[in-house]
């Protein structure tokens, strides 16, 4: 005999002739898995905390040398919702002070997390903690930390402000550690270029003994007026121009301990540097003979006073930027104490535990009557 076709209306018309049944299970599945929720599982609550890099900070874009040796972006940090590509040097920055080790052991150690997460280990811990964390990236340019802990709104708040004071302190840390550095080597150049001026003096002054060259070549009737006047633009021009060359050096020297050698910032400086070389070779090679000697004395004497300004003018900006301790991240907004769960989802866990219930039974009343049917037939 052939086996009888099963259409829908039969199939409804099964379903409905054991409505108790599949009444019974849906009833106790919602009711178990309500209770699953209610009772059993733990109750995680949420907080966020949202930072705005400063703006117009020029202290605070000195701390792209921190990312100058990073290569690639570490991971770990539970999600980062927008693209990599779109991120600005401070949430670049961001992401990787917050994702650092230096952090985690931070809020740890402050609020016991191996004890709260009953972790053997330190590392299990921090595991922990990274995917109970999430750093978004929106693309106006601030960060958003989100944290979440079990039964514990307190925590949840305490850490995502944690997480914004350890930023903080560390990017103030390292924006003062390379103030320091910088001041201390500005120092010395300093010193050395006021004896390089002093020496230069005495020079200047020993040559026009001998050569009876009289300054200032401002003064009329002078021998040095006579002697200076084709190239006396030249050497103002000159002082400048190597003051400037000395300084982009001195720049170059001071990123060299933060940058690699092939950072933008030092290959524009290199070139920088070259272009200056080439344009005093050039304006040299256009002056008398017989101004080269006064000549690159009186600019070796302007060029070390353009440059102990420069320097004192630098030095002093680093005194300020090493004095500074404002906030180098900004808290937009507060991370407020959770005041309602954010999981489990009560009601909507047991809608879907429910209907999966239903769709199950229901499969099952169906190919177990076939199953009986075509028994029957055989």
């Amino acid at each position: 005999m052939a086996e009888r076709d099963w259409q829908p209306m039969q199939t409804l018309a099964l379903l409905i002739r054991r409505w108790k049944l599949i009444f019974v299970v849906c009833l106790l599945t919602g009711t178990g898995t309500a209770g699953v929720n209610f009772f059993v599982l733990p109750h995680w609550y949420r907080s966020t905390a949202v930072i705005m890099p400063p703006q117009d900070n020029s202290s605070f874009s000195g701390l792209g040398m921190l990312l100058s040796r990073v290569p690639d972006l570490p991971g770990g940090i539970g999600r980062i919702a927008s693209g990599m590509g779109a991120l600005s040097q401070s949430q670049y920055l961001f992401v990787i002070v917050l994702n650092s080790q230096t952090v985690a052991d931070s809020l740890m150690d402050k609020y016991d997390l191996q004890r709260v997460y009953d972790k053997e280990y330190r590392f299990l811990a921090r595991k922990e903690l990274r995917s109970h964390t999430w750093i978004d990236f929106p693309p106006e340019g601030h960060v958003v930390i989100t944290v979440e802990a079990k039964d514990d709104p307190q925590l949840a708040r305490d850490l995502a402000l944690e997480y914004f004071v350890q930023l903080n302190n560390i990017l103030t840390d390292r924006m003062i550690n390379t103030a320091s550095t910088k001041r201390k080597f500005l120092a010395e150049r300093i010193g050395e270029t006021k004896a390089r001026l002093t020496f230069v003096e005495d020079s200047l002054a020993s040559f026009q003994r001998e050569r009876n060259v009289v300054v200032p070549v401002d003064e009329p009737g002078g021998v040095g007026e006579l002697l200076l006047l084709p190239v006396r633009g030249n050497l103002e021009m000159l002082a400048r121009i190597e003051a400037e060359r000395e300084a982009k050096s001195i720049e170059l020297r001071v990123k060299q301990s933060f940058y690699r050698q092939n950072h933008p910032d030092m290959v524009i400086l290199r070139k920088q540097i070259k272009e200056y070389d080439r344009t005093i070779t050039k304006i040299e090679s256009q002056m008398p003979q017989i101004s080269i000697d006064f000549a690159r004395l009186y600019r070796s004497l302007k060029v070390q006073e353009e440059l102990l300004l420069l320097l004192t003018a630098q030095y002093e900006e680093s005194r300020i930027n090493e004095a500074d301790d404002s906030p180098t991240a900004v808290l937009l907004d507060t991370p407020e104490l959770p005041e309602y769960k954010y999981r489990p989802k009560r009601l909507l866990n047991t809608l879907i535990a429910t209907i999966g219930a239903l769709l199950l039974v229901c499969i099952v009343i169906v190919l177990t009557e076939r199953y009986r049917e075509q028994n029957r037939m055989v």
